[in-house]
């Protein structure tokens, strides 16, 4: 997945018999066959992705069409009948609303956005599995990495400094095969992971408005105007006492 395949069989311009595949192998060692399975996951989680996360099956345009003219001309049986055989998102999410019909509008629109909530959810978690290999690539890669330096300078203090550089070849390479290896793995993956993501959130939003869209066909309409408040009487002023007409005097 990761590597290109011109590399695959590429020897250097020197002539040495020694192919960029070979050197891959020979240094990952145990911890590059772990990074190999996550790749292989990540290519499985992202063509099964694509081949299921698509307009036709969360919200195709012909489905919400067909559906809004049995509603327009009331047909309600008939639509329910035609989505139910259908396997997109939006004939799942309708289907559910319709079947809340009896409680009326605001029970349906509730159990719209229950159902689609439910989708949202189950496909974002399968593209976060993507997120996951992408940040277990780099550390697989780290631990090869650490791996290989402690095997080079294990052979040097075997030799007593007597060694030759091919002593060290093995461990170098392990270290940095494993570090390709991993950032590779982590460089895909994190990059299909917002792809997918994005597509995920436009396709659910796509489906969900589409139901929403169709549901306004039941929402009651209001009987008559709105009643207004009428303004009641004034209240009149106070009229003053005949015993408050005016100020008394001391000794009056």
């Amino acid at each position: 997945m990761f590597i290109p395949a011109v590399l695959l069989a590429a020897e250097d311009d020197v002539g040495a018999d020694i192919s960029f595949l070979r050197v891959l192998i020979d240094g990952a060692e145990w911890p590059g066959i772990f990074i190999g399975l996550m790749s292989l996951a990540a290519v499985t989680i992202i063509v099964e992705h694509f081949w299921t996360i698509r307009r036709v099956t969360m919200a195709p345009e012909d489905e919400i069409e067909t559906a809004r003219e049995m509603i327009e001309n009331r047909k309600f049986k008939e639509c329910i009948d035609y989505i139910q055989e259908r396997r997109s998102m939006f004939a799942d999410v309708l289907t559910v609303g319709l079947r809340h019909g009896r409680h009326g509008f605001e029970a349906m629109h509730e159990a719209v956005e229950e159902r689609a909530g439910a989708w949202s959810s189950r496909l974002f978690r399968k593209v976060e599995y993507l997120n996951i290999i992408g940040n277990l690539g780099p550390l697989m890669g780290l631990l090869g990495t650490v791996l290989g330096m402690i095997e080079a300078f294990a052979v040097m203090k075997a030799m007593h400094g007597a060694y030759k550089p091919e002593d060290l070849a093995g461990g170098i390479s392990m270290a940095l095969v494993n570090t390709f290896l991993g950032l590779g793995v982590a460089i895909v993956s994190l990059g299909f992971f917002g792809i997918c993501r994005n597509r995920v959130d436009a396709l659910t939003v796509a489906a969900h408005a589409g139901v929403v869209d169709l549901l306004e066909y039941f929402r009651p309409a209001l009987v008559g105007p709105a009643p207004t408040a009428q303004p009641g009487p004034r209240p009149e002023p106070d009229k003053p006492s005949p015993d408050s007409s005016g100020p008394t005097t001391p000794g009056s």
